[in-house]
């Protein structure tokens, strides 16, 4: 199954290069104009695997912070041209996994979504292995 990388831009010329250079690396992309249909896919019955979302929108509406809060389990890449290490530390610090900063080319887009499926691969697999010690404690 593709891993699937929802893409949340307010610029609609953005959001759909993102995308494309994203199916064309193999991933499955559900884009996202505002954080309000953002946060729509992600209650929707759709898998996300990571987010990719625009720091302004996502702090003006608090997108990041409910994410991380809602969905732990999935990584949220925060994309902006700011360089404002404050303002990029703020995203951080309410739960974004990465920053992303434009202009950015193909292949950092993707290394940066690699890492962050690499992660989530990996915190789900310590939340199952826990799980499974739980349950081992519990039958001794």
């Amino acid at each position: 199954m593709k891993e699937r990388i929802l893409v949340q831009d307010d610029e609609e010329a953005i959001l759909a290069i993102m995308c494309s250079m994203l199916t064309a690396s193999g991933y499955e992309c559900l884009q996202a104009i505002s954080p309000k249909n953002a946060w729509a896919v992600l209650g929707s019955e759709k898998e996300v695997d990571v987010v990719l979302c625009g720091l302004l929108e996502s702090s003006e509406d608090g997108l990041v912070e409910r994410m991380a809060e809602t969905f732990p389990e999935i990584p949220i890449v925060v994309v902006s041209a700011c360089d404002d290490s404050s303002v990029v530390g703020v995203a951080l610090r309410k739960g974004a996994y990465d920053f992303l900063k434009k202009p950015f080319g193909r292949e950092q887009m993707l290394a940066v979504v690699r890492r962050a499926l690499e992660y989530r691969r990996l915190k789900l697999e310590n939340q199952e292995l826990r799980a499974k010690l739980v349950r081992q404690s519990e039958d001794e």
